[in-house]
Formats: C-alpha cells, sequence, structure tokens
C-alpha cells in the first residue's frame, strides 16, 4: 500500500476512495510523483542590481512559491500531528516527513535573510559611530571604531600619563564637546550630519598588508587586516539655523575581524569652514588625472630631489 489519507494521513489501500480512518473522501488514484523531481530547489536571482538582502528575501519568496505550487499544504498541515511525529520511525508518514521538510527549507531561508541582514554593509559601522560622537559629543561612539593599536597607543599618551583623563572616552568627550559647540555655532542646535556614499573602493590585498605593517610600526601592535574600503562620501550638516554639503574620504578596515576606521580623527567629519580636515588615506593614485597637472605651474628650482629618496 502507497497511498494516505489526505486529511489525517492514515496508511489506505491503492484503491481506497474515503479513509478507514477518518472517514474522509479521497481523490482517485494518480500516478504517483517523484517527489525529488517535482520539487525544484530556488534559483538565485538574475542580475546585478539586487542587494544582498533583496536577493536573500528573493530566494526565500522562489521557495514557497516552490512549496505552494508542489506541495499539498493542506494535507501536511493537518499530519503535523506529535503523534505522527513520534511515530515516524515505526510507522513513518509521507505528508508528515514533506511537512518537516518544508518547515526547515522556510527556517533556513529565514536564518540566511536574517545574517545577510545582520553582516551586511559592516564597513559602513565605522563612519556612522564617527558621526554619532560629533553629533552627541560621547568619546564612547569614537573609542569603539578605533584599532586596537591605537586605541592603546592613545590611552598610554592621553589617559595613563595624565592626570586630566580617567578613561579614552573622557578624553575625547572634551575633544568632542568643542567640536559640538562649533557646530551648534554655525548650524544652530539640534544639528545633524548624513551622508551617501558616492564611491567605494576596496583595498588591494597588498595595501592591506601595507596598512597591517603601519599599524605595528607606529603603535607597536600587530593586527590582521583582512578588508577595507577607501570611501568618498557627499556628507551634509544641517542644524536650525543652516545646512551646508561637502565632500569628504573615508578609509575604513577590518582589523582583526572588526570595521574600524584608519587614520581618521574627529575632525575628519567636520566641515572645512571649522577646520576639517580629509585625512581620511581616501586618495589614490588611480584617482589622479594627468591631465590636471600643468607642469608650468612647478618651479624644478624649488625641489629637493633628497626628498624623493635620491
Amino acid at each position: 500500500m502507497s497511498k494516505y489519507c489526505t486529511v489525517c494521513g492514515s496508511q489506505l489501500p491503492d484503491d481506497a476512495t474515503f479513509c478507514t480512518n477518518c472517514g474522509a473522501p479521497q481523490e482517485a488514484p494518480e500516478q504517483p510523483a517523484n517527489d525529488a523531481q517535482s520539487y525544484s530547489a530556488p534559483q538565485q536571482p538574475a542580475g546585478n542590481d539586487s542587494t544582498p538582502a533583496v536577493a536573500a528575501a528573493e530566494t526565500m519568496k522562489n521557495t514557497l512559491n516552490n512549496l505552494r505550487e508542489n506541495v499539498d499544504l493542506g494535507a501536511i498541515k493537518n499530519s503535523l500531528t506529535m503523534e505522527n511525529i513520534k511515530n515516524l520511525k515505526t510507522a513513518p508518514n509521507k505528508n508528515t516527513i514533506i511537512a518537516l521538510c518544508c518547515v526547515g527549507v522556510v527556517v533556513i531561508a529565514a536564518i540566511v535573510i536574517l545574517m545577510v541582514i545582520l553582516f551586511s554593509g559592516g564597513y559602513k559601522k565605522p563612519v556612522d559611530k564617527l558621526i554619532k560622537s560629533l553629533e552627541t559629543g560621547e568619546g564612547k561612539y569614537l573609542v569603539e571604531v578605533l584599532n586596537e593599536g591605537e586605541k592603546q597607543y592613545l590611552e598610554e599618551n592621553y589617559v595613563d600619563n595624565s592626570k586630566k583623563y580617567d578613561s579614552l572616552e573622557e578624553y575625547f568627550d572634551v575633544v568632542l564637546e568643542s567640536m559640538q559647540k562649533s557646530l551648534e555655532d554655525r548650524y544652530g542646535d539640534d544639528v545633524s550630519i548624513s551622508y551617501s556614499i558616492s564611491k567605494k573602493k576596496e583595498i588591494s590585498d597588498n595595501m592591506l598588508k601595507g596598512y597591517a605593517s603601519a599599524i605595528k610600526s607606529e603603535y607597536g601592535k600587530k593586527v590582521d587586516v583582512s578588508a577595507g574600503y577607501n570611501l568618498s562620501l557627499e556628507v551634509n550638516w544641517k542644524g536650525d539655523d543652516k545646512d551646508e554639503d561637502g565632500d569628504k574620504s573615508i578609509t575604513v578596515i577590518k582589523a582583526d575581524g572588526d570595521w574600524v576606521l584608519y587614520g581618521v580623527t574627529p575632525k575628519s567629519m567636520m566641515p572645512s569652514k571649522l577646520g576639517g580636515t580629509n585625512n581620511g588615506s581616501g586618495f589614490s593614485m588611480d584617482d589622479m588625472d594627468l591631465d590636471d597637472i600643468d607642469l608650468g605651474d612647478i618651479d624644478l628650482g624649488d625641489l629637493d630631489l633628497g626628498d624623493f629618496g635620491f
């Protein structure tokens, strides 16, 4: 016997027209479909415009559509009882097995979407924390996105060797307080800083090794730099009185598994009219347009070849 009740899942004779257990009418016998062939795995959505989260959501949508088209959801829902689950080894119920598989597929798809949402775009975290430190004047947000070498160096030089501050957070509180006041004087109360990424350039493996070497050389601490980006930002500073736009370059790296700032100070995100700098290592030789350079503007007599290592 290979036929099961579409309501309670009980095993029935192949030619049964009703269930001997629950009395539910049964459809006429059909040629059994091959479950392995009738269920097609969800395909990765085509195209490069989708974000990871959108692609994961599309995959889950395809998964649910496949389940809806190829599985009798009403039948498997009724078969998913504790009794049927307990008796899977001794009296396996096909619909119960299918139901458990469907639940597993949906759970896995949901986990994939959650992981994508949580871990995609992690490189923006240092920029967001830097901005939050300026908006709130709280140094703790900036300390969270410093690499361990820089953090250790600053603690030794500005906390341990000073009687003014009890922690690195307190030191940055003082630094940020003056910057926050400057922002409020220019833009008014309730200053907010927003940005968009106009260009994101991945840092090469060789350059990543260079960043790791620079951190070790400058701060005396070895770190593993596994990824990084040079980010070109379009920034907006806005308060109750006025708002302005400007461009910034920020470098973020993944050091010892955490996304952190590199070569960036709080002034890196301040507007140029308030002393803001642009020292985020965002410049690349690839960005240089040699056509814009007029050699006639260079006085060769002012050049000291010793400065170039000759």
